[in-house]
């Protein structure tokens, strides 16, 4: 019996040698098909220990260098007859948007996005940056109130429409202060005026029009721990109007780089970034996308002039591609590139670098294996013109404004503005159409102050938008500054004094007044200064650097004497 039993087991070994080579292909292709549901394929490029065990188990794939993710992305394009439904991507779930608002510190403000989203094709809106740090500590419930302003889509549309008390969407006495003067009157004028202000866009008097779009929410961040919890945070503020949590490596200003975060953080500790996208993208529900928000690295002239410090003087910096290939790696849904380094910035800015997005897109692509990755390209947008231009040459997904969207909303709407007047008309008409979305919800304080804080985001949003006539008219401008207005109703009073001045003015006057020139422009404030300085600023040799440091060295000396 023993001996028939050890037969068996014979016959049964040699069989399995026999059919070892026919059954290894196809349970290698199961195993590897069964890893590939494991890898997070809408980011592109995030491991599961389980594909990797699969694949190592494999010699000849192991040989193949098989972490090269162009071997994941032949194998998912095989099994495509197998996989007739493929899930959607990330940018194809929030519906593929290609005119997006930036994240703008009091200026990404609910009223201003519901105002771009709703009147001038405004896709897809970005918060202002939220701290996560303060956001997420305990006893932080007044950063929160005063800072995130993403509601239930319902409550917001039926406030809108006047079905809901609109004292719902106020939650700070700075919100109360910006309304004083204001009756119910002039609030049911306001809502009135946006109704008909959609219905006239429309052609419609469907109330569906009140459409108020999911948004990105953008937090700043260095410890992965304290980001996380942030975005659960925010999340469960949101009542699923947040598509994603984008993580802040773009912002240029000093302050970034003592609270380390933006370009500061990417550019100095590139790792601690990752480690904050790892850590997202590893805690948040796969429906929600983690994005980044990045500029171009600084450049070897960069180094070599000591931007980045002595110590990196001689170091080559990264490469936009390297910079994308990491991202990706971290499981980044979808990449904004703002064309310009951290250097290029206020009165140093100079042109976008659209071949640098188009170096980010094409690596994407390529690394990914989504021929469709999504990167939204930042920067060098003035006219609706750019818009369709940067598509061409950068082959992005889609184009983000900050800067002239402040001053022009409607600047991916195309509009037939040809004279003095329909520039006049259209920058007033902006202004009065947002004072009017600030009088049904007024802005959240931020960061401007607990009591006159809403008031100062829609100060701020009005300077900009008719920063080209205020420059003529120093009175206005400076009573704009006054901190004694104080309400959206004196701000009302200031574009009827405004409007006045200009209303007498035939097309002749108003085309040799500055305003009527591009160079006045809130867009180009700091440009035409900085082409200024270029223009009258000529190289100094080192003997006449020396020479000029004695002089003031002297007259130094020569003002303390005269003071003793």
């Amino acid at each position: 019996m023993a001996l028939q039993i050890r037969g068996f087991e014979l016959i049964l070994t040699i069989w399995s040698v026999v059919i070892t080579g026919a059954v290894a292909d196809r349970t290698m292709k199961m195993n590897i098909q069964q890893s590939m549901k494991n890898v997070v394929t809408r980011s592109g490029r995030t491991w599961h220990l389980e594909a990797c065990f699969c694949l190592h188990s494999n010699p000849s794939i192991l040989n193949r260098r098989i972490l090269n993710f162009k071997s994941f992305a032949s194998i998912a394009a095989n099994n495509s007859d197998t996989h007739p439904q493929q899930k959607a991507t990330f940018y194809e779930r929030i519906n593929q948007p290609r005119h997006i608002l930036a994240p703008m510190v009091a200026q990404s403000d609910l009223p201003f996005r519901l105002m771009c989203e709703q009147l001038y094709n405004v896709d897809l809106s970005y918060t202002q940056m939220i701290h996560a740090h303060n956001f997420a500590e305990s006893g932080g419930d007044t950063f929160r109130r005063n800072h995130l302003d993403v509601y239930d889509e319902s409550l917001v549309r039926d406030v809108l429409l006047g079905s809901a008390d609109s004292k719902a969407l106020i939650f700070t006495q700075s919100q109360r202060n910006a309304l004083e003067g204001l009756s119910k009157s002039d609030i049911e004028a306001s809502r009135q005026r946006i109704i008909s202000a959609l219905q006239t866009k429309n052609n419609s008097l469907e109330t569906a029009l009140f459409e108020v779009k999911p948004c990105v929410v953008q937090i700043a961040a260095h410890d992965p721990n304290v980001a996380a919890r942030a975005a659960e945070i925010i999340l469960e503020r949101c009542n699923g109007q947040c598509l994603a949590i984008d993580l802040n490596l773009g912002c240029p200003q000093a302050i970034a780089r003592k609270g380390r975060y933006g370009s500061f953080l990417h550019d100095e500790t590139p790792q601690a970034a990752y480690d904050v996208l790892t850590k997202l993208r590893s805690t948040l529900p796969k429906e929600v996308g983690v994005t980044a928000k990045i500029r171009l690295p600084p450049t070897e002239a960069d180094a070599q002039e000591g931007k980045l410090g002595h110590e990196f003087r001689f170091i080559k910096p990264v490469t936009i591609e390297e910079r994308v290939r990491r991202l990706i790696d971290c499981g980044v849904d979808l990449i904004t590139v703002h064309g310009r380094t951290r250097f290029e910035n206020k009165v140093a800015v100079g042109p976008a670098n659209w071949d640098g997005v188009h170096a980010a897109v094409a690596t994407a692509r390529e690394y990914s294996g989504d021929a469709n990755y999504p990167i939204i390209s930042n920067g060098g947008i003035e006219y609706f013109s750019d818009v369709q231009k940067c598509f061409e040459e950068t082959s992005c997904s889609g184009v983000m404004s900050s800067e002239s969207l402040l001053e022009n909303p409607g600047i991916f709407d195309q509009q037939n503005v040809a004279s003095g007047r329909d520039i006049l008309d259209r920058q007033l008409q902006y202004a009065d159409i947002y004072l009017d979305y600030c009088t049904i919800i007024p802005p959240l304080p931020g960061s401007l102050g607990i009591k006159g804080g809403s008031f100062n985001v829609a100060r701020s949003h009005v300077f900009k938008i008719l920063h080209r006539y205020l420059e003529e008219q120093p009175d206005l401008r400076s009573w704009l500054g006054n901190q004694e207005l104080q309400t959206i109703q004196q701000a009302r009073d200031l574009l009827c004094e405004l409007r006045s001045r200009y209303s007498s003015l035939d097309e002749e006057h108003l085309k040799v007044k500055n305003s009527w020139k591009d160079d006045s422009s809130w867009y180009r404030r700091h440009r035409q200064s900085n082409v200024s300085a270029a223009e009258n600023t000529q190289p100094v040799s080192l003997d006449e650097r020396k020479k000029l440091a004695k002089l003031r060295i002297q007259a130094l000396r020569e003002q303390r004497l005269s003071k003793a």
